[in-house]
């Protein structure tokens, strides 16, 4: 049977490595001292100036490292891993970094971001000291994993995971309701990456978290789409899910929730809109990488239906090149075409994306083991 793969005129292992040779250099992760050596960049501006620093950015920088590291010649990737670790313990205290550090003034400690610690972000930091953990025995500091556990799992409402909390602990600061800031699809991602911890004080809370999404998204269908980066977060949750637990349940609903996005694609480029219904000229690449990766990996797997199937095989080889051009010459992927700045988590999307867009051209592609492993 042809796949959608076999019309790529582009060689996603040359994109990749690209890809990952700006990744891997000065320019993502810092060597400015004294509070962000070691620490990964959101992103560089056309000027070259880096902006600020998550540490949730930090942990899939880890998970990057860990899978990019197989096969490669040295210990560059494990140097490079610890670097970032020992940015995160320093930072982190109880487990409960900053989530913005900015690269002018007082590092954004007035940023209101800065007020709030987010579970999704301490969950995926956990995911990449624990693939970092399994990769590199010894690589994490005594206690780390411990402190951002016990951070995270403080974050909760009636038994499931809650966005964030207070620092200080005041309700009289004004927080923007944003999805980041609400209890919404993008938890299923994070609830995934707890499960996988092997941590028992996270294990129910995980799996509760991922039953009410899964209810809500029962009764509410399609108006769980709202912005398409959380969203193909929820999706990439229910696949972290299946390739955990082998549930088949969890890669319907991935499929299901694929075959809403599908819908959004524009028929000539590929494009998708930032939210679902828009047509804007920022078109995010983090949501094109991430629909291309959920996208190869349901198509093997076998789970598209009929009709997103179709779809999908026509818009596949469009998004595959949609996303191949936003490749700057420095190698890092740029965000958008208005801006044009070197995104460095949509570079580990893409770097991913490409990868297993490739894999699935030579019919060599573990759909659950992809699942797995999806940064």
């Amino acid at each position: 049977m042809q796949t959608s793969q076999d019309t790529s005129e582009a060689d996603g292992t040359q994109l990749a490595a690209r890809i990952e040779q700006w990744l891997v250099s000065d320019d993502v992760v810092l060597t400015e001292p004294p509070h962000v050596a070691g620490g990964v960049i959101n992103y560089r501006e056309a000027d070259g100036l880096w902006d600020g620093v998550y540490p949730e950015i930090c942990g899939y920088y880890v998970q990057f490292l860990a899978h990019a590291s197989v096969g490669a010649p040295g210990t560059l990737y494990r140097e490079i891993a610890a670097r970032v670790i020992r940015w995160l313990d320093a930072e982190g205290g109880e487990g409960a970094p900053l989530t913005l550090y900015r690269r002018v003034g007082d590092l954004g400690a007035v940023d209101w971001r800065n007020r709030c610690l987010f579970s999704f972000d301490l969950a995926i930091i956990l995911r990449g000291l624990g693939m970092a953990e399994a990769r590199w025995p010894g690589i994490l500091p005594a206690e780390m994993m411990a402190r951002y556990v016990n951070s995270v799992a403080r974050i909760v409402e009636r038994g499931r995971l809650a966005s964030h909390e207070l620092r200080d602990g005041r309700r009289d600061v004004p927080i923007p309701v944003k999805w980041s800031t609400t209890r919404d699809v993008h938890h299923v991602k994070s609830a995934a990456a707890l499960a996988g911890l092997g941590q028992p004080n996270l294990d129910a809370l995980a799996q509760e978290t991922a039953r009410d999404e899964g209810v809500l998204l029962d009764q509410q269908r399609q108006r769980r789409m709202r912005e398409l980066h959380p969203f193909l977060y929820l999706i990439e949750g229910w696949l972290t899910f299946w390739a955990q637990t082998d549930d088949a349940q969890y890669l319907q609903r991935a499929a299901t929730s694929f075959a809403y996005l599908c819908a959004e694609f524009d028929r000539d480029t590929a494009d998708l809109p930032p939210s679902a219904g828009a047509r804007e000229a920022a078109v995010r690449a983090d949501v094109l990488a991430q629909a291309l990766r959920a996208g190869v990996i349901l198509e093997a797997a076998g789970a598209l239906d009929a009709a997103t199937l179709e779809t999908w095989r026509a818009m596949a080889p469009r998004l595959h090149r949609n996303l191949a051009g936003r490749l700057s010459p420095q190698g890092g992927v740029e965000f958008d075409t208005v801006r044009r700045d070197r995104n460095s988590w949509a570079s580990m999307f893409a770097w991913q994306a490409f990868t297993v867009w490739d894999q699935a051209r030579a019919r060599s592609l573990d759909a659950k083991a992809a699942a797995g492993s999806l940064i």
